[in-house]
């Protein structure tokens, strides 16, 4: 017996729990006051929380039978770590799924690794994107009208366009598909099974999430994952919604920022004229040009991940036009809000200074994009936050990480970036993603769909004195940190490592005043 589809984990009605969209956020009070208004949302909270659970128990009981009885028979493992191998139920080999740059489905790129011996976990911040997606509508509308284009083709000479006969464009906009909600809902048990020791009837996981309706179903359906891990012994819930309509810690902004536009279309005029000559003596008459590649080529993650099994589109193409495609994101990443935008890095600061204030227990300090009007406790042990890739990137560069040492050039990609191999090394797992491991800016291992950033505070007791420590985890793989003075063990202590971000405790040395004037 298989695991169930994702199909079958609903995502959380969101508009049920947040009634209030008129503010610029919606903190929930769980203080255990006695307001009516504070008994009814908890009351609202409770129920669909067993609900959804309910459901996801009935859909997916089956499975758990047959797993218990592998578990008493001795053939399961329950090593809480497993859960995050279980391979996406896509129907796509590893290797093409990361090569789909930011659309490209999470996966971890480490072993989880336990602190070293002396050292004991005592705070983490999560920060993660939400799970996989539909393309926003305005993307939708470019990619249908792509698919139009080669539909009208007066035939078709290559078999793999045959399904373009009776195609039809049926992708949804903006929100999470099934595949993201079981994302979300599997990264919430990963949080629990990890940092459980963490977790009280007094300490609960804080939460918010960007304004966004993907990212707010993200955090709700992580929550509901964190509880059903804890079998219903600990029931976090979405604390604070922060809307995208103003300054927000949680989403990019700065209007006077270079989109990273002229860099990828540069790259788009290289690779995409060859692909599209070639499509369009397979479909005479659709008369395709480089920017319908692109959307085509965008279809084959976007349809893989909303009907979970391998796009068609996946096979028009070859092994190094997903290469192209990939280094496309890379590009676009870098530039938009990565170091090589001038203005990208100020995106990221009022999350790392918020970041700061939480790890030294002190008030935020910061002029940039915190809401002091907006709640913000200290002193809990677990917060997760929950947001958008080009926020996530913005935070990497405030913070120093994925830093490389030549800007990434829009006219070549990198020649050891990939090999010359048939496709059928696409069937190795991993082997794409380990070829890479040179290479310092990948999308695709920085901010996949369901992506986080991990940081953990901890206290560790070395020549016997005792000191706190700071880490941090990108999907799982711990980051060097060398601008705060790590050592082999990729750990700073936590003074240094405050003192590392000068950038972010001045506020960005002006740069944020030039995203307005």
């Amino acid at each position: 017996m298989t695991r169930p589809s994702s199909k079958s984990l609903p995502a959380l009605p969101t508009a049920a729990i947040h009634a209030s969209t008129s503010s610029d956020a919606v903190p929930i009070d769980h203080t255990g006051t006695t307001r009516r208004s504070c008994v009814t949302n908890n009351c609202i909270r409770t129920t669909v929380t067993l609900l959804v659970f309910a459901a996801y128990v009935a859909w997916t009981w089956p499975w758990h039978l047959e797993h218990w009885a592998d578990a008493t028979r001795g053939r399961l493992a329950l090593d809480t770590e497993t859960a995050r191998h279980r391979t996406p139920p896509l129907g796509v080999p590893k290797a093409l799924q990361t090569s789909w740059a930011q659309y490209s489905p999470w996966h971890p790129l480490d072993e989880y690794s336990a602190p070293p011996a002396g050292c004991e976990i005592n705070q983490v911040h999560i920060l993660q994107r939400h799970g996989a997606r539909y393309p926003n509508s305005d993307d939708g509308e470019l990619y249908s009208r792509a698919v139009e284009h080669i539909s009208s083709a007066e035939k078709f000479s290559d078999k793999r366009l045959k399904f373009l006969e009776d195609y039809e464009y049926e992708l949804g906009a903006d929100d999470l598909v099934p595949f993201g909600a079981a994302q979300s809902f599997e990264s919430g048990e990963i949080a629990f099974k990890r940092y459980a020791n963490l977790v009280s009837p007094t300490e609960i996981p804080y939460v918010r999430a960007a304004g966004a309706p993907r990212v707010i179903s993200t955090a709700t359906n992580w929550t509901v994952g964190f509880a059903a891990a804890s079998h219903q012994r600990y029931q976090p819930y979405l604390n604070t919604i922060i809307s995208e309509e103003y300054n927000n810690t949680l989403n990019q902004d700065c209007p006077n920022a270079e989109d990273g536009s002229r860099e990828i279309g540069i790259w788009l005029s290289i690779f995409g004229p060859p692909i599209a000559a070639r499509l369009n003596k397979a479909a005479p008459g659709a008369k395709l040009n480089e920017t319908h590649v692109f959307h085509l080529l965008a279809m084959c993650p976007f349809e893989s991940v909303a009907k979970e099994t391998m796009s068609p589109f996946c096979a028009m193409f070859k092994e190094e036009d997903f290469h192209a495609f990939e280094y496309y994101g890379d590009l676009e990443k870098y530039y938009k809000t990565g170091h090589g935008n001038p203005l990208g890095a100020i995106q990221g600061v009022g999350y790392v200074n918020e970041l700061l204030a939480r790890l030294t227990d002190e008030p935020v300090q910061d002029h940039t994009t915190h809401n002091s009007s907006l709640e913000f406790p200290l002193g809990k042990k677990i917060y997760a936050d929950f947001t958008h890739e080009n926020l996530m990137v913005a935070v990497y560069a405030a913070l120093g990480l994925f830093n490389v040492s030549e800007p990434l050039d829009p006219r070549n990609m990198p020649e050891d970036a990939f090999s010359a191999e048939d496709a059928s090394r696409w069937n190795a797992p991993f082997a794409h993603m380990k070829e890479r491991e040179a290479r310092t800016w990948v999308a695709s291992r920085m901010v996949p769909f369901s992506s986080r950033m991990v940081t953990e505070r901890m206290t560790c007791v070395r020549d016997g004195k005792e000191d706190k420590y700071v880490r941090i985890l990108v999907n799982d793989e711990v980051q060097p940190l060398e601008f705060c003075g790590a050592g082999e063990d990729r750990m700073c202590k936590l003074d240094d490592f405050v003192r590392s971000q000068g950038y972010a405790r001045r506020s960005g040395d002006g740069d944020f005043e030039k995203c307005y004037n």
